[in-house]
């Protein structure tokens, strides 16, 4: 737990000016416990930011544990948060200590993930639809007796689904990670898939790519010194972990955040407490140096560091398109604002917050009024009143649209004639925390031109967690893409509509296409090729599914086609024919040729369309076309 106990006269001050957030007294209600987690999300559908808190244990009670808390968000019919946490969360106690939500079995709702203290079991609250939660822990993540400070979900091994790792803060603790059947079960790979690296006392995960190569890595950090990056090696496992890049951290080490804070191309990181009780901001070299390292820079933020604090969350509260970062404070008077100038320094800002103390464990933010501005709550704890709060922005509507950090550059020419073109994106929009923006949707726009026209349509980029998204164009049924060209451009659309298009990115495909598949009648045969299709390699055409012992030909044309024949559907343009091949079936009515790609560099981007004609009666096959790739 990321605590200790602060010694200290906690009295709130008068508010002497408009603050950038005020405190809204009364908004919050639920019980007044040791609250170390919460997180802002629309757990009922119906479009405002609901609010959980994990809770933690009951006040003067270290070890008695509490359900957590649900507020659901009335504020626009005049009714405030109202807690509705015995109608919707399972009546169960539990020690929660960080809580994040995301949709765990693809159902479009958001689930509850609850990392808790312990040991004890890790939880785990499914949702309806509704907003009504029911405990599946076991169920879905197995019986787990742990001890954990944090968790964080992201797709590590790019399948689709979201999967988790829980920190261990027992001595000795090894990061964990579950992956995601696909059907929101996970299974503990940890043995199999991440370095054997303990570190005792860890808080906090942060799933990100530092290394700009398009999967998800890891920072761990906590209460002991050597804070740990392991770095995916793009197929979900972690078999290499470092701690010689970042800070050294120390025992008040609890919390780091990531993104791109100086709109270079590369994801940046803050982190709470590396040099005594200094916070520091810490810029990744990446771009454009070519080389991955990073500068700590505790004297980038200004006008007062050096308290014991506990949480980071950044927004852009000035609508100028920088982000901005707050930190949530136990020991200083008032949460901290910094404004971001663009140029990697923050300056503090004397009226960020309603002037108060109290010993905030963890901050979130959203638009809890829908007034286009952004507000906060924060979870209290350890001492004082133990009282949430929450704060009404008073600054600019959002009008920033999300900002593309990086986009992949698909190649000029794909060899994949059938799709699907993976398309993926880290986005980040004016709210980032725990790996999430305010991002509503990314989506690809796209146009394939092929030689029986143009077909259009919209494919959507999936949240992976850590600001990644990713989604591929699939070509429709029918259409013949090989030699086609796609054009597709990525839109990005916050919460507020406020968006962002990209330029058209554009390539061509070539390589080699099966068509015409499942015509009945005598084209009963099967044509399938495989193998190089650039200028100088192999391609071998295999044919099956046809008569026993039978002599035949490979009809070679310049196009496509559809003609009907008493004998069959001929699939190859008869009137673009460059010849015709004797070949043969064997004792089973298969056989194979490899035919040589000719190295002319004129015949690049050539189509030939390829189709057997055997035995007598006359059987055929499907087609094949093969598109010459440089």
């Amino acid at each position: 737990m990321k605590h200790h106990i602060l010694v200290a006269a906690l009295a709130a001050a008068p508010l002497s000016a408009q603050a950038s957030f005020n405190q809204q007294v009364g908004l919050i209600t639920g019980p007044t416990v040791m609250t170390e987690g919460v997180v802002l999300c629309d757990v009922d559908g119906d479009g405002d930011q609901d609010v959980v808190f994990a809770n933690g244990y009951v006040l003067n009670s270290a070890g008695s544990a509490i359900q957590p808390t649900l507020l659901i968000n009335k504020i626009n019919q005049g009714l405030g948060l109202v807690d509705e946490t015995a109608s919707r969360l399972p009546t169960l106690a539990i020690k929660g200590t960080l809580v994040v939500a995301f949709d765990v079995e693809g159902d479009g709702d958001k689930d509850l993930l609850f990392s808790c203290n312990g040991p004890s079991q890790q939880r785990l609250y499914v949702n309806d639809g509704t907003g009504v939660f029911s405990d599946q822990s076991v169920a879905r993540l197995g019986a787990l007796n742990l001890a954990c400070a944090g968790c964080a979900y992201g797709d590590v091994d790019q399948d689709g689904d979201l999967d988790v790792f829980l920190n261990d803060e027992l001595a000795n603790g090894q990061l964990k990670l579950f992956l995601n059947n696909g059907a929101g079960v996970f299974s503990n790979v940890t043995a199999t898939h991440v370095a054997v690296a303990p570190k005792t006392n860890q808080q906090d995960i942060v799933l990100c790519d530092l290394d700009n190569d398009w999967d998800l890595d890891v920072v761990n950090v906590g209460k002991s010194a050597g804070q740990q990056i392991y770095w995916n090696d793009g197929t979900g496992r972690f078999p290499t972990v470092t701690t010689a890049l970042l800070p050294a951290g120390n025992s008040l080490t609890y919390e780091a955040e990531a993104a791109d804070l100086d709109h270079d191309g590369d994801l940046d990181l803050t982190m709470l407490s590396v040099s005594s009780l200094s916070d520091t901001v810490i810029r990744n070299n990446l771009v454009p140096s070519g080389t991955l390292s990073f500068t700590s820079l505790t004297t980038a933020l200004t006008g007062g560091n050096g308290d014991d604090d506990n949480e980071w969350v950044f927004v852009d509260y000035d609508n100028n398109g920088f982000l901005d970062l707050v930190i949530g404070s136990l020991q200083s008077n008032g949460e901290k604002l910094y404004r971001n100038n663009g140029a990697f320094s923050f300056a503090r800002q004397a009226t960020g917050f309603t002037a108060l103390i109290d010993s905030t464990l963890d901050v979130a933010i959203g638009d809890l009024n829908n007034d286009g501005v952004f507000d906060m709550v924060t979870a209290q704890g350890e001492s004082g009143s133990y009282l949430n709060r929450a704060y009404y922005g008073s600054g600019p509507q959002d009008t920033q649209p999300p900002r593309f950090v990086r986009v992949e550059q698909l190649p000029a020419v794909s060899t994949r004639p059938d799709g699907p073109w993976v398309v993926r994106a880290v986005v980040q929009d004016s709210v980032v925390d725990d790996g999430e923006t305010s991002v509503r949707s990314v989506v690809a726009n796209w146009s394939i031109t092929h030689q029986g026209g143009v077909a259009t349509g919209s494919a959507p980029l999936q949240f992976l967690g850590g600001l990644f998204f990713r989604g591929a164009i699939t070509p429709p049924p029918g259409v013949p893409t090989n030699g086609a060209v796609v054009s597709f451009a990525l839109t990005a659309t916050d919460w507020r509509g406020n968006a962002t298009t990209l330029p058209t990115q554009t390539f061509s495909v070539c390589g080699l296409q099966s068509y015409a598949l499942g015509l009945g009648g005598t084209n009963t045969g099967a044509l399938a090729a495989a193998g190089s299709t650039s200028a100088g390699g192999t391609s071998t055409f295999a044919w099956s599914a046809l008569p026993a012992s039978a002599s035949g030909l490979l009809a070679l044309s310049l196009g496509r086609a559809s003609v009907t024949y008493p004998e069959g559907i001929l699939v190859v343009d008869p009137a673009a024919l460059i010849t015709l091949v004797p070949v043969a079936t064997d004792g089973a009515g298969a056989g194979l040729l490899p035919i040589p790609i000719p190295t002319a560099p004129p015949l690049i981007g050539l189509r030939v369309a390829f189709q057997g004609l055997f035995g007598g009666p006359l059987v055929l096959t499907n087609g094949v076309d093969l598109v010459i790739c440089p």
